[in-house]
């Protein structure tokens, strides 16, 4: 029954509204009163993104300004990992949120045009657009550096990359380097973190998640035997008439599709806990929780709102998922905190849905079989696709034998011949030499000689000898 400490949107600052000393100290003397409240200690930290404040685009010196907010951050979350999961970072999962973007360089990469573009109003939101729109200014831009422009994420990157240095495994590196891919055998838990900055800016305020890295997590969920995934991203999933920022509740169907049943986020800066469907063509489903602002500034919280952060605990068995909301009075002392929309309680209990059957990734050996019959039938793009597959510290003969018979079926004999530049059986330096041979490169084709001659008995090694010699003297002669 894992339990998890799920915290978001610490907007910390050089100067914290609210300091790193008053929250631990504040949850620490709450956690003393967890198990009166039936809420065990938790397994996981979770944290779902907005680490910093960020900056102003624009202002001084923003480099050195969000600088110092990461260290604000890092050392808060290195004393919570302390307090909370002995101090074990690959216990700690943390994601990216709109103000981890820095939008000072995000608007210098960008220019103004002269002309508005045809479909500015669609393009300037789509993620993967060069284009964006300055209400303030009421002009068109474009993103003139693409290099500086994806820089803008790079201050949180190197946070992370320096947060989990020296873990093996990383839970970074799967594919798309914003994506975190991690499992917890003991627990039953697999759990990737999502950047749902793709896009974001300081014009386009809207959450995505990059594609690439939804792929990602689908491929590795695969190959993962946790009988419960879990997914986290910064940015919530719902907004009213005038929102802005907030991201395609689509995008959990994507994600259910995948076999996720859990999803955590923040952003909205207070919680929440609700079911999303899906039908595929049965009713399928997950639990999606928000928390809320952990140390917001007052002016940013929501109207009744307070500082907060969850406790959500996963029972497989009982097949629940409960939230437990706890919040910060005006004295600074964290308890749990009745709410109407949980029905007048500190939590929320809602039914987990039962894990898919996820499709499984094929062992080495299913894609290897898979590899030849498709070699064998002439399927040779289709047998090197599988070859690529397969993990590269799996030595087999049969693999070499497929790729070979592969790469001759469709002509690509420069790198057949790369391949036969060390031959491993005698069918392999023959053919080596006869190809050169074929080709007119009677220098190439004795060298290639020379390396096999260990594998070839007298009578062959003579006879390809003479082979090279006549092929030789008859282009001498014709030429």
């Amino acid at each position: 029954m894992p339990a998890l400490l799920h915290i978001s949107d610490l907007h910390r600052t050089a100067g914290p509204r609210v300091g790193n000393d008053e929250l631990l100290t504040a949850m620490s003397s709450d956690a003393a009163r967890w198990e009166l409240d039936g809420i065990r200690r938790p397994d996981l930290i979770i944290v779902s993104g907005d680490l910093i404040q960020g900056v102003s685009a624009g202002g001084p010196s923003p480099g050195d300004e969000i600088e110092d907010q990461y260290a604000e951050a890092g050392d808060f979350l290195v004393r919570l990992a302390a307090e909370f999961v002995d101090s074990d970072r690959s216990r700690v999962v943390i994601v990216p949120g709109n103000h981890d973007v820095d939008w000072s360089r995000a608007r210098d990469a960008m220019k103004p045009l002269s002309d508005c573009p045809s479909g500015i109003a669609d393009e300037a939101l789509r993620p993967d657009s060069g284009l964006r729109w300055n209400w303030e200014d009421q002009r068109p831009y474009e993103v003139a550096d693409s290099a500086l422009y994806e820089s803008r994420c790079d201050h949180f990157r190197k946070f992370r990359a320096d947060f989990y240095a020296g873990l093996d495994p990383s839970p970074l590196g799967h594919g798309d380097g914003d994506l975190l891919f991690a499992e917890y055998p003991s627990l039953g838990l697999a759990v990737a973190g999502f950047a749902s900055w793709y896009g974001n800016d300081c014009f386009c305020h809207a959450g995505d998640i990059d594609p690439s890295a939804l792929a990602s997590s689908q491929k590795l969920l695969a190959g993962s035997s946790a009988p419960v995934a879990v997914a986290v991203w910064h940015h919530s999933l719902l907004g009213g008439p005038r929102a802005h920022d907030y991201m395609d509740q689509r995008v959990t169907h994507r994600l259910i599709d995948f076999g996720f049943t859990v999803g955590l986020h923040g952003h909205q800066h207070y919680p929440d806990a609700a079911p999303y469907e899906l039908r595929l063509p049965h009713l399928t489903s997950m639990v999606v929780a928000s928390a809320g602002s952990l140390a917001v500034g007052d002016d940013q919280l929501p109207a009744g709102e307070r500082r907060q952060f969850n406790i959500v605990v996963i029972d497989p068995d009982e097949a629940t998922f409960t939230v437990h909301v706890r919040a910060m009075s005006p004295g600074g002392v964290f308890s749990g905190m009745p709410r109407a929309d949980f029905g007048g309680n500190t939590f929320m209990t809602l039914s987990l849905p039962p894990s898919p059957e996820r499709p499984r990734a094929p062992t080495a050996a299913q894609l290897l079989d898979d590899a030849m019959t498709a070699a064998w039938s002439g399927q040779f793009e289709k047998a090197l696709e599988l070859l690529g597959r397969l993990p590269g510290s799996i030595p087999s003969q049969i693999k070499r034998q497929v790729e070979i018979e592969a790469l001759r079926g469709l002509g690509r004999h420069d790198e057949l011949l790369e391949v036969l530049s060390n031959p491993e059986t005698p069918d392999e330096a023959i053919m080596a030499v006869s190809m050169l041979l074929e080709a007119d490169r009677f220098d190439d084709a004795a060298a290639q000689l020379e390396a096999g001659a260990p594998l070839l008995d007298p009578a062959t090694l003579n006879d390809l000898v003479a082979a090279i010699a006549a092929r030789r003297m008859l282009n001498d002669a014709t030429s």
